[in-house]
């Protein structure tokens, strides 16, 4: 799956409101996107006509959804907040957004679940004290998470099957810090999108209230 990041960057209400008709543009044609994150998001009122305005919008969209145009958008419209405004072309970005919604989700969420598939186990002798079986059986337990190779290991306990238990908890706890780093990370990258949008060379155009498409 997809995610189209659509932003108005530093720009006015104008282009805010621009997203807006370009998310209900882009919902008509794929009704199974799905947003799921939303900055700005407020309504405004039209001649009776209810339009979502946004700052910027993250979109998942359905497996096999073709990608639009990515890049700056142009809509011409005289402004409808701003009756005396001279301007009548406003910008907006669509961009491949960074990272995937899982890994977002598993950032967000501490106790992220491990799969006992995905887990690779190897004893050892524990070292130091411990108890009779110290030195004699391998009571130590390492625990190796194959998709990301993040290992961790325990040897506190005196049994092996506790040592197993405490390795995946520690395991666990890992991933978690490492799909939080990476969600953050995601973010970041997302905020300097912003900061992207070009005016001008615009890869797709459209116009008026109705939102028709025109000539890039």
């Amino acid at each position: 799956m997809s995610l189209l990041q659509i932003s108005s960057g530093r720009g006015p209400e104008e282009c805010e409101l621009a997203v807006g008709l370009y998310l209900e543009r882009l919902l008509s044609g794929t009704p199974r996107a799905v947003v799921l994150e939303s900055q700005g998001d407020r309504e405004i009122n039209l001649g009776g006509r209810k339009i979502r305005a946004c700052r910027s919008l993250l979109v998942r969209l359905p497996e096999g959804a073709e990608l639009p145009p990515l890049g700056t958008v142009k809509w011409t419209c005289k402004s409808p907040l701003r009756p005396n405004c001279g301007r009548r072309n406003w910008f907006f970005l669509v961009s491949e957004a960074a990272g995937n919604s899982q890994a977002e989700d598993d950032g967000q969420n501490r106790t992220a679940e491990v799969r006992r598939k995905d887990l690779r186990f190897e004893t050892f002798r524990s070292p130091g004290k411990g108890g009779q079986n110290v030195n004699k059986v391998e009571t130590g337990v390492r625990a190796v998470h194959l998709p990301t190779g993040l290992v961790a290991a325990s040897t506190t306990a005196r049994s092996q099957f506790s040592n197993k238990n405490l390795a995946i908890d520690r395991l666990v706890e890992k991933m978690s810090r490492r799909n939080q780093t990476q969600a953050a990370e995601i973010k970041k990258s997302r905020r300097t999108r912003h900061d992207e949008l070009v005016r001008g060379n615009q890869v797709q155009s459209f116009a008026g209230l109705d939102f028709k498409p025109t000539e890039a």
